[in-house]
């Protein structure tokens, strides 16, 4: 096994929709009011060329793996869902994966001509999710919150079945040694979004990790980045937020940034190191102090 692997952890994407065709038909739901939004206010706050440099950054970086949070569009089109596969495919490194956010499943759509497109980064079906990928002594393991929600509604929701999946799926990786990072787009503590944008089970979540355990929680959707945690069954869980990759904003909570994690094997468990990286268009990379954390193993 190898003894260290770096992560790199980014999220919420909104791949500029301007200039790609497709129905005005297809606007005529839920959609209306996020192209609305785009058109007026968000489409000046992601932009490309902030997304740019943060992959650049990414790239000089040399991660061992990917882990992208969700929202890759901003309307969850069968063309975004295309562009956003081309994207990947030529941006990101091939040990990536994926998992949907709320703005890339706005209305039901047939999966193979949406999400399915990214299948390759993530489950194959909709029904294939939570989904593991390891990566070294790294076990990715994907939960899909996103699912078509109400106008104004930017909830989320994992449903029981995943639930008992994910525990499962963490029992299984913790009896194999693995450090297990869980990759979900909804923060899954309560008060970090409004209600409108909060996960709607967060207990679910929350009782599958304080029953099975993980190392690392890693979400997006809120545009901010921070820490928070849940309870494991013998310790504390890391709960990770990042800021929106293609943000442009001020203030060191809101800018794009993406977050650099060392996991290293010692021989009581593991151990890791977390860097926030800071990007913005034409000025240097900052980087702020790490942050450091020991996972044990059980005897």
């Amino acid at each position: 096994m190898v003894n260290d692997i770096t992560l790199a952890h980014l999220s919420d994407l909104h791949l500029a929709h301007d200039g790609l065709r497709f129905p005005v038909s297809a606007l005529l739901n839920k959609r209306m009011s996020s192209q609305l939004s785009w058109r007026r206010r968000r489409r000046f706050m992601h932009v490309d060329t902030a997304l740019e440099a943060l992959v650049a950054d990414i790239h000089a970086m040399t991660p061992d793996a990917v882990a992208l949070t969700g929202d890759l569009t901003n309307l969850g089109l069968p063309v975004e869902c295309r562009r956003a596969a081309a994207w990947l495919a030529a941006r990101l490194p091939p040990q990536t994966a994926i998992i949907p956010g709320n703005h890339d499943m706005l209305v039901r759509e047939p999966w193979d001509t949406t999400l399915g497109v990214w299948k390759q980064w993530m489950a194959a079906r909709s029904d294939d999710f939570p989904f593991v990928r390891r990566f070294g002594p790294v076990a990715l393991i994907g939960v899909n919150s996103a699912f078509p929600t109400p106008w104004f509604s930017a909830a989320g929701r994992i449903g029981a079945t995943q639930a008992a999946r994910l525990a499962d799926l963490l029992h299984e990786t913790g009896r194999e040694g693995a450090f297990r990072v869980v990759m979900i787009h909804h923060p899954p503590v309560p008060g970090i979004v409004s209600r409108r944008k909060a996960l709607q089970d967060s207990g679910l979540f929350a009782a599958s990790i304080a029953r099975a355990g993980a190392e690392l929680v890693l979400h997006g959707h809120s545009h901010r980045s921070g820490l928070s945690s849940l309870p494991g069954p013998t310790a504390t869980v890391p709960v990770l937020g990042i800021a929106s990759a293609s943000m442009l904003a001020p203030g060191q909570e809101r800018m794009a940034a993406w977050h650099h994690i060392r996991i290293a094997s010692t021989g009581r468990g593991y151990t890791a190191e977390i860097r926030r990286r800071l990007v913005a268009p034409g000025q240097p990379v900052r980087e702020l102090p790490p942050w450091c954390f020991d996972a044990y193993r059980l005897p």
